[in-house]
């Protein structure tokens, strides 16, 4: 396994793309506000704060907005993080917080979103998509299409949904994107899953799989992973230096069970190949960087995309097969492409066995990948465990199967489905299945392998300081394609349930009264939490996870339920 290094950079990194070069207009500063008393107002359209330090501050930086940073967080302590957009420099506007205002802290540079492309616009009739062979995409078929019900996220720039090759696969589209460019994101939502054996078009590797398109931001990706989307593709850089804030971000969405996959960079990302870029370089995210179409890293130009110690895999990547638009097929090189590959590999697996893990899944493209360091000997421990082999990983993971746990008395079942009594069940090999899988890797620089609880502050709800009586909490069946039962060992240690889904909102409650059995129904997919109450105190938690299965008919969209549960019940915090 790969040993994870971390690297130091500085914020005032100068880059050749520009995206993390700082200038002097249109500037953002992320900083946690613990008072929101001293949020400013408008007032005349000027930014008006009681507080005089905070004001002076306003005028001496030119800043002209102040906005919750992550509205989508559960996490109390990211609520309080605001961005500071100024027409200012942004290392001047921090070391003026630091120095100057004691009420704002933790100030750092807000990320600057930019896609992560390099396309060659000439014309390719698609005759032999070299990269789909490569990565063996015919074996994986043979496994898996994908299915409608599994549905894959892409955070991105912007999208032409009336392409031929995204009619009829698109389970949701954000219409309040307002980014001006649909190439790139069409490119990529192609590549993850477009349609095929329609006739027309490219083929895509997770093409019976449905597409969720929103835009290029962290908060969008946390209201995808509170929707109960296991995977998202982020084809796109945020930053060239570690941030606390955006790997909470990452660490929420990864406890909420989905499966982060973004591109590595390319090359000149970050002021250099070797160097980290986010949010591919943050812990329980799957960096993809890319090989050409002899398994080459190195290019005929004599460059290269992003190599480093955490790379996690390598897809092709250069001048690979696309389409960019509504009739417009071409080749295009960027590890932006390489990403989805991997993302679409992904949604076949999880068609298959919708409980498997980050780390299962991580653990099977691992063993299953094809070693290119004797290929690449100028990058051996750059370029993860080599490359993607989706045919592989496909027969792996059909050796596995999901075992339909009960949740037990305190499985960790929402991050690994391998704890307690029952956990979430996860998904163990059959006898006789393919190679064990390799342990958890080490993490990433920064990251935490603790998870992060639910707000229960940001819920209203009161948590005593100890529980009351030892009580056994069951969510079955594990999965399920129907309604599901919770229960308890004796009712006389719970009254009440509150079911509040993945924006804190409460979405119904239930009495055990005389019976130890209650059955849950919700209409939204998404991440539920579970609350226990005896005598209006919260004794116990548990998560369950809802996805939407859809099928398609006459180009309409037909929901219906799909329970999936992966249970994390834990005794009193607080």
């Amino acid at each position: 396994m790969k040993t994870k290094v971390l690297q130091i950079a500085t914020v005032l990194l100068g880059l050749t793309l520009g995206f993390c070069s700082y200038g002097q207009q249109n500037e953002t500063v992320w900083v946690t506000i613990n008072d929101l008393t001293i949020l400013p107002t408008e007032v005349d359209g000027a930014l008006r704060s009681s507080d005089s330090k905070f004001q002076q501050l306003i005028f001496d930086n030119n800043i002209t907005s102040i906005e919750q940073a992550v509205p989508s967080s559960k996490q109390s302590h990211l609520q309080k993080v605001y961005e500071l957009s100024c027409n200012c420099d942004a290392s001047s506007l921090i070391l003026d917080i630091e120095r100057n205002t004691p009420n704002l802290i933790n100030p750092e540079v807000g990320p600057t979103y930019s896609l992560l492309n390099n396309p060659n616009d000439y014309s390719l009739a698609v005759t032999n998509d070299w990269a789909l062979n490569m990565i063996n995409a015919s074996d994986a078929w043979n496994y898996s299409t994908g299915d409608l019900g599994t549905i894959i996220g892409i955070s991105d720039g912007n999208y032409a949904t009336n392409h031929e090759d995204l009619l009829g696969q698109v389970a949701y589209y954000d219409n309040t994107n307002t980014y001006s460019s649909t190439t790139h994101g069409t490119a990529v939502a192609i590549t993850a899953a477009g349609g095929t054996n329609n006739s027309t078009g490219k083929s895509s590797i997770g093409y019976d799989c449905a597409l969720s398109l929103v835009g290029m931001n962290y908060n969008k990706v946390l209201e995808l992973s509170a929707q109960g989307i296991r995977v998202i593709n982020m084809s796109w850089a945020s930053s060239c230096y570690y941030s606390q804030y955006q790997q909470d971000i990452i660490t929420e969405v990864y406890n909420n069970g989905t499966i982060v996959v973004a591109a590595a960079g390319n090359g000149t990302t970050c002021g250099g190949a070797s160097n980290y870029v986010y949010p591919a370089s943050f812990d329980h995210v799957i960096s993809v960087s890319s090989v050409g179409i002899n398994d080459n890293h190195l290019r005929g130009n004599g460059t290269t995309h992003q190599h480093n110690a955490l790379v996690d895999i390598c897809a092709p990547g250069y001048n690979v097969p696309l389409s960019a638009g509504p009739g417009w097929y071409l080749t295009g090189s960027g590890t932006s492409y390489a990403a989805p590959m991997v993302t679409g590999t992904i949604g076949l697996m999880l068609s298959m066995h919708p409980c498997l893990t980050f780390e299962e899944v991580e653990s099977i493209l691992d063993a299953t990948a094809v070693n290119i360091d004797a290929l690449n000997p100028s990058n051996v421990g750059q370029l993860g465990s080599g490359r993607l082999d989706a045919g592989a990983a496909l027969a792996m993971a059909s050796s596995y199967s999901c075992t339909n746990g009960n949740g037990g008395n305190g499985g960790n079942g929402g991050n690994g489905g391998n704890g307690g009594n029952g956990g979430n069940g996860g998904v163990t090999p059959e006898p006789g299945g393919g190679k064990p899988l390799e342990p958890g890797k080490p993490q990433k620089p920064g990251g935490s392998n603790n998870p992060t609880n639910l707000s229960e502050d940001n819920l209203g709800m009161n948590f005593p300081g100890e529980e009351i009586r030892e009580l056994e909490v069951k969510l079955y069946p594990n999965p399920s394609q129907g309604p599901t039962n919770i229960s308890v060992n004796d009712t006389d240690l719970v009254d009440n349930i509150k079911v509040v889904n993945g924006f804190g909102s409460i979405v119904s409650e239930y009495s055990f009264e005389r019976h130890n059995l209650v059955e849950v129904q919700v209409n939204e997919p998404g991440v539920y939490y579970v609350f226990f109450e005896y005598q209006g105190k919260v004794i116990k938690k548990a998560r369950f996870v809802r996805f939407n299965t859809s099928c398609f008919h006459e180009k309409k969209v037909i929901v219906m339920v799909t329970f999936f549960f992966f249970v994390q019940v834990q005794n009193t915090v607080n």
